[in-house]
């Protein structure tokens, strides 16, 4: 086989494995996790070959992000978020139980699925918001959030994540605490006084979509 065959088969084999982890992991490698993968010991190599499929049209990359690397429209799977767990919307739950690993399909619907991921609701905390039990809230991780966003609100136990809930989060300067309000008349909302919210909680994303499946997901 000529070199060129044996890289040809070599970007045939990346493209593979690129495909098959965003599939399955609902986010695209790192350059390392591609090398280990493929046995390829340099992370300049991994790299070469990258971009020989971007001259092919078959990926596209973003600069300066470990993680840049996206299918171009027409080599793309079905678009998908992986499905990491389940959020109350209630009192808050030990955080993202395991459950099945599987992705929802969401569609044409424009989200970037690269920052983002779901999780299958339980309780009826947010139901004014028409947000249900069974449920699947799309979030797109980050840190901060403005006043008014529905949020996933962990508690942290000892230093490590305890328990999450999916509230509205509202920053009471005027009372130094903060306010997760439920979306249900019956429901009395979580106050929080700022240092405590400082230091034994944190924001892991907010709600950017909701969806309702009937049926089985993949």
């Amino acid at each position: 086989m000529s070199s060129s065959e044996q890289t040809s088969e070599m970007q045939n084999r990346m493209y593979k494995f690129i495909v098959q982890y965003m599939q399955r992991e609902g986010m695209p490698p790192t350059n390392r996790e591609i090398g280990q993968a493929l046995g390829i010991g340099s992370t300049g190599h991994v790299d070469y070959h990258l971009t020989m499929l971007q001259k092919k049209g078959l990926i596209a990359r973003q600069a300066k992000k470990s993680r840049g690397i996206k299918l171009t429209d027409k080599m793309s799977p079905p678009q998908g978020v992986f499905v990491i767990g389940a959020i109350a919307a209630g009192e808050p739950l030990d955080i993202f139980p395991n459950t099945e690993q599987r992705t929802i399909d969401i569609g044409h619907s424009g989200i970037d699925n690269e920052n983002a991921y779901a999780l299958v609701v339980k309780g009826r905390s947010m139901i004014e918001e028409h947000i249900c039990d069974g449920d699947y809230v799309v979030i797109k991780q980050q840190q901060t959030c403005q006043n008014g966003d529905i949020v996933v609100a962990v508690h942290m136990q000892d230093g490590v994540q305890g328990s999450a809930t999916l509230k509205r989060f509202f920053q009471e300067k005027e009372h130094d605490r903060v306010r997760l309000q439920p979306a249900n008349s019956l429901l009395e909302p979580i106050l929080i006084p700022k240092s405590i919210w400082d230091r034994e909680w944190e924001i892991q994303g907010k709600v950017i979509a909701i969806f309702r499946q009937y049926g089985n997901v993949a």
